[in-house]
C-alpha cells in the first residue's frame, strides 16, 4: 500500500536529492574527506598505529609487574617479613668438679666417711637374696648379701637366728696374699679370704669347717660408684676396692685384692684366732659436771641421738651433727 506524498516527511530519504560522485579509476571510497582534512599515507598511518600498539603492551606491561611487587609486600597475607636472626646466646657451663680419689692408707674417718657418702645411694631392695651358681634363689630375710662387679669380694650380713661369722658384716676376699694361719690354730680347716668385720674389730683369715652363708649363693652385683646402707654400716664399692665404716663404733676398712686397710679407731692387735687381727681400743672423755649440767660421754659416729640438727664432736674430735640415717633414724653422722 502507498502512502500518498502529503503523509510524508519532508526529511525522508527519498525526499531528499542525491549526490552522485563520479568514479576515480577502479577505486570508489566509501566515504567523502572532509573539507579542508589532511591525507596521511597508509605507511605512517600503519608506524602510528604500531607505536601506539607498543606504548599499550609497554604500559600494560609495567602495570602487571608494578601490581604484583605491590601485591607481594602489602596485600599477601602469607609474606612474612624479613628479618636478620639474632645470634645465638652464649652459654658458658662451670665443669663439673671430678670425684674425689679414695681415702688413702692413714686417712681420718672424716675423710673416710665423707669419701662413703658422696656414692650414689642404692637401696637395699635388691639386696635380700643370693643366687647359687645352678641359679638357685635364696631369700635371706632382713639379711643382705653383695658383690664386687669383679666378683672378687662377696660380702653377708648374718640371717636372722643364724650363728655367721661374728655378727655384722662378714666377707670373702680373694687376697693376692691371703695370711698364714697363726701359730695358734695349727690344725682345721684354714680360709685365709675370710673377713669379718662386726665393728669393734677387724679380723682376716680364719678356720673355717665350711663356707657358712656363703653356701646359699652370691649377693646382687653392687655397681662402682654405689653406696649401699645396712643398718650401722655404709658401704662404698669402688675400682681400688670395697670401703665400709661402721658409724657406731667410728670404725672402717678398705677390702681389695692386696689387702685391707684399716681406719677410724681399728689399731692392730697379736693375732690370736685370726691370721690378722685389729681392735678399737674406745675411750671417752666427761664434761665437767656443774651444777645446771651433767656428764656425758662425747659421742661416736652413728650414735643415736634425740635433737636434729644438733652438734658435736666425738672423743677422737671427729665433728658431728644429728640428722636422719636413712631406717636407722637420727644418728650422729660426721659433718
Amino acid at each position: 500500500m502507498s502512502m500518498s506524498p502529503e503523509y510524508r516527511r519532508p526529511d525522508d530519504l527519498w525526499s531528499q536529492d542525491t549526490e552522485i560522485l563520479p568514479v576515480v579509476g577502479d577505486y570508489e571510497p566509501g566515504y567523502a574527506p572532509r573539507p579542508g582534512g589532511r591525507n596521511l599515507s597508509p605507511a605512517i598511518r600503519y608506524l602510528l598505529i604500531g607505536l601506539a600498539a607498543l606504548l599499550v603492551i609497554a604500559l600494560a606491561t609495567g602495570g602487571f609487574f608494578a601490581a604484583r611487587q605491590f601485591g607481594s609486600s602489602t596485600d599477601t597475607p602469607n609474606a612474612l617479613p624479613t628479618t636478620t636472626p639474632a645470634a645465638a646466646p652464649v652459654t658458658t657451663t662451670s665443669a663439673k668438679p671430678a670425684p674425689s680419689a679414695p681415702p688413702a692408707a692413714g686417712a681420718s674417718l672424716a675423710v673416710v666417711l665423707g669419701w662413703i657418702n658422696e656414692g650414689t645411694p642404692t637401696g637395699a631392695t635388691d639386696f635380700h637374696t643370693a643366687t647359687t651358681t645352678g641359679g638357685t634363689k635364696n631369700d635371706l630375710g632382713s639379711a643382705v648379701a653383695f658383690a664386687s662387679p669383679s666378683k672378687k669380694i662377696q660380702c653377708m650380713t648374718p640371717k636372722a637366728g643364724n650363728s655367721f661369722g661374728q655378727g655384722g658384716l662378714t666377707c670373702m676376699v680373694e687376697f693376692d696374699d691371703p695370711p698364714a694361719r697363726p701359730a695358734t690354730r695349727p690344725s682345721g680347716q684354714w680360709v685365709g679370704s675370710w673377713v669379718d668385720f662386726p665393728g669393734a674389730t677387724l679380723g682376716i683369715g680364719h678356720l673355717e669347717g665350711d663356707p657358712g652363708q656363703f653356701s646359699l649363693g652370691d649377693g646382687a652385683t653392687l655397681a662402682y660408684g654405689s653406696k649401699l646402707s645396712i643398718d650401722d654400716y655404709d658401704c662404698r664399692m669402688d675400682q681400688t676396692g670395697l670401703f665400709c665404716a661402721n658409724r657406731s663404733t667410728g670404725s672402717a676398712v678398705q677390702l681389695s685384692s692386696a689387702g685391707a686397710v684399716a681406719f677410724g679407731c681399728l689399731g692392730k692387735t697379736t693375732a690370736r684366732e685370726y691370721g690378722i687381727e685389729y681392735s678399737c681400743t674406745t675411750t671417752s672423755t666427761t664434761t665437767t659436771p656443774t651444777s645446771t649440767s651433767k656428764s656425758k660421754s662425747a659421742p661416736a659416729p652413728g650414735d643415736k641421738c634425740d635433737t636434729p640438727g644438733e652438734k658435736a664432736k666425738s672423743a677422737g674430735g671427729v665433728k658431728l651433727t644429728c640428722a636422719t640415717a636413712g631406717d636407722s633414724g637420727l644418728r650422729w653422722l660426721v659433718r
